[in-house]
């Protein structure tokens, strides 16, 4: 089997603030193979972000700091290789950004951003006179530029894409920045791409378009891509394979069919339990917060929230990813001893309820 063309090997990344220093990311594990499209879900606030702009070489240090890990794209490790990681960063890798607000510059035309992103992708530096070497060629390939632009704007179901491009990001609704953050992105066809709640901002119809293009571009490009979102069912609808993440761990992961068919950590299946449901039913959700990084939880992260915690294990033993088949894995101490959920949910309440007869039962959590 060919290596992945991504491999993030246990990643931590803290944060110095006013408020002390957070421990965000906390030996995040994950891989993407060639031509593979995997998501990354969780809550807002799980980290989902900083993993993709550690990935991308996009995370503000300072105020943040990589403490540990290795990025390996294509068989090189990004972190310990800055001038690699800045290559990779220009010529094969490019991001979708959750924000156009901030990723769009107010004084320039939608056209002459995806001008310069189109010309000036895989330089490590702008200097002046790059500048002016680059003005000259491009009055050479300025309508080839400007017909690929029409095109992927007119793909982004943009109305009047050749108008946009000598409009302002002000002049456009929310909707219409996002899909041009999304075209600027897909310009020189990358090799890889980071989507970071891309279609957030987008209403339904227009989601399924975009979606549609992204699979598009995977299936005939041969494009791999990290999908970052808090919407299971977009998940559900792009993804080969999905990643669980909670307060900066991966707790599980799984193909599509696997995570949705059979989830195994109790934080996946309260997410799955808080997708509203089309017959009205209100599933119970998950009590509680994301912990505060400045002084996560020992043990599991997940615990103070997790129905079927098990005291004196998982608030003080720290938590392992177990293999639960191929390519399947949950960090989870259920799971230590090849436990199903029900069982493990079962002995986890007697000990934390002392066996009493009003404990839950392995009913609550249901069998996988």
């Amino acid at each position: 089997m060919a290596d992945p063309i991504l491999s993030v090997d246990d990643l931590s990344v803290a944060f110095e603030t006013y408020e002390g220093r957070h421990h965000v990311l906390n030996g995040v594990d994950l891989t993407v193979d060639e031509g593979e499209t995997v998501a990354l879900v969780g809550e807002t606030g799980c980290g989902k972000s900083v993993t993709a702009k550690s990935i991308m070489g996009t995370l503000p240090r300072p105020p943040g700091e990589i403490t540990s890990g290795s990025i390996g794209y294509d068989g090189t490790d990004l972190l310990a290789d800055p001038d690699a990681h800045e290559r990779v960063q220009g010529e094969e890798m490019s991001m979708i950004f959750q924000d156009p607000m901030t990723y769009l510059s107010p004084v320039y035309p939608v056209g002459s951003m995806m001008a310069d992103v189109a010309s000036y992708s895989g330089g490590k530096s702008v200097s002046w006179l790059g500048v002016l070497k680059n003005m000259l060629g491009r009055r050479t390939n300025r309508s080839e530029i400007r017909e690929r632009s029409i095109e992927l704007l007119d793909r982004m179901r943009i109305p009047d894409p050749e108008g946009t491009l000598d409009r302002y990001p002000v002049e456009l609704s929310g909707g219409m920045r996002q899909r041009v953050i999304v075209a600027m992105a897909l310009i020189n066809d990358p090799t890889f791409l980071i989507a970071d709640e891309p279609t957030t901002a987008l209403d339904v119809t227009v989601q399924d378009q975009i979606l549609g293009l992204l699979r598009e571009r995977v299936e005939e490009r041969n494009l791999s891509m990290l999908y970052i979102t808090h919407n299971l069912g977009v998940a559900r609808e792009i993804a080969d394979r999905i990643c669980i993440m909670y307060a900066g761990e991966i707790v599980e992961v799984g193909t599509t069919e696997e995570i949705f068919d059979a989830p195994l950590h109790p934080y996946t299946r309260g997410l799955l339990d808080s997708i509203p449901k089309l017959t009205g039913f209100e599933g119970d959700g998950i009590d509680g917060q994301i912990p505060d990084y400045t002084d996560p939880p020992t043990g599991c992260r997940f615990h103070p929230r997790c129905p079927a915690a098990m005291a004196g294990t998982c608030d003080v033993e720290p938590v392992e990813s177990h293999a639960v088949g191929d390519d399947r894995a949950v960090a989870c101490h259920l799971y230590e001893d090849g436990m199903s959920f029900g069982e493990a949910a079962t002995i986890a309440a007697e000990e934390a309820d002392g066996a009493t007869e009003d404990a839950p039962t392995a009913e609550a959590g249901g069998e996988p």
